[in-house]
């Protein structure tokens, strides 16, 4: 039976996805905000990392994802992602792999889309996952309430001192999570030298699930906060196994056990995956002394990824 699948970017709770929003790890605080700017004042009320280094995630104001697959399961599928067993425990709602085209999407805070996809049969399923692609591209302009931020400027070859812009610096960027490992992060970390009157695009792409070493496996063993979800997440290569190195990952999974089965009736009618672009940008900030910050990273991406049943 052809029913309704719904690709959702709306209503959210703090959350994403993106919402595949996609950190590696999550618990950071959302950056305070006043007047949809970056309050600069409060950046030292929130929790710090090892170092005195501050992290807090804020909203961005779109990015774009591609889907590949879409599937619910009647038991965890982590063995047959990462190549340990034949048995696909999988029903594909989407699947490039069977003769689907991909989706692509624009994701904002109001954007919903649409089409018809022959549901799951009627049983209990106990996990389900996303396949998307490692590149996601992203605009954005961050904006903070006061000038006290120190960055590089917009070829990323120089430094501005305060009193710097409050803007992200003009021109586009490619990021990888390849660059944290080399170092070559501090060229992306777009300036706060100049003003600027459109957005950026960032090409944000997850070829490896951390930041000091390639990683292609990701087991969360701590229930997610907005709804106890169990989160796993695996880079592919385009033959779909566990990509080997940085160069190879093209594919990323993020597969949620269900905290609780959900059962699928002959009256269910609709699935919805939710995404959203709320706290997208993971900053890592580093007092300077004198009321300055230097800002070390930006990484994007979310934790949180949500499905409804109707």
């Amino acid at each position: 039976m052809q029913k309704k699948l719904f690709l959702t970017f709306a209503f959210l709770f703090y959350f994403l996805t993106f919402s595949v929003n996609l950190y590696a790890v999550n618990g950071f605080e959302n950056c305070p905000m006043v007047d949809g700017k970056i309050d600069v004042s409060e950046l030292g009320n929130i929790g710090t990392n090892p170092g005195g280094a501050i992290t807090c995630d804020a909203p961005v104001d779109s990015f774009s994802l591609t889907f590949y697959k879409l599937a619910m399961c009647t038991s965890d599928p982590d063995d047959f992602i990462r190549g340990n067993s034949t048995t696909d425990p999988c029903y594909y709602v989407w699947n490039t792999a069977e003769g689907d085209n991909s989706i692509s999407f624009g994701v904002t805070k109001s954007s919903e889309t649409s089409f018809p996809a022959t549901l799951p049969p009627s049983g209990t399923y106990t996990a389900a996952y996303a396949e998307i692609a490692t590149t996601v591209p992203i605009n954005v302009e961050l904006e903070f309430d006061e000038t006290l931020m120190i960055g590089g400027n917009s070829e990323g070859t120089g430094w501005s001192f305060p009193p710097a812009s409050r803007f992200i610096g003009g021109g586009n960027r490619n990021m990888t999570m390849e660059d944290f490992l080399s170092g070559t992060y501090f060229g992306f970390t777009e300036a706060f030298s100049e003003s600027q009157s459109s957005f950026n695009t960032y090409s944000f792409t997850y070829n490896s699930l951390s930041t000091t070493e390639f990683l292609n496996t990701l087991v969360n063993n701590t229930p997610l906060s907005h709804n106890g979800n169990y989160r796993s997440t695996f880079l592919l290569n385009d033959s779909g196994e566990l990509a080997s190195t940085y160069s190879d990952a093209s594919r990323l999974i993020i597969k949620d056990k269900f905290s609780s089965p959900v059962t699928i009736t002959d009256q269910t009618s609709t699935v919805t995956y939710k995404y959203s672009p709320d706290y997208a940008a993971r900053f890592t900030f580093v007092p300077t002394g004198g009321g300055g910050w230097f800002v070390t990273s930006i990484l994007f991406g979310d934790t949180q990824f949500s499905m409804e049943f109707e």
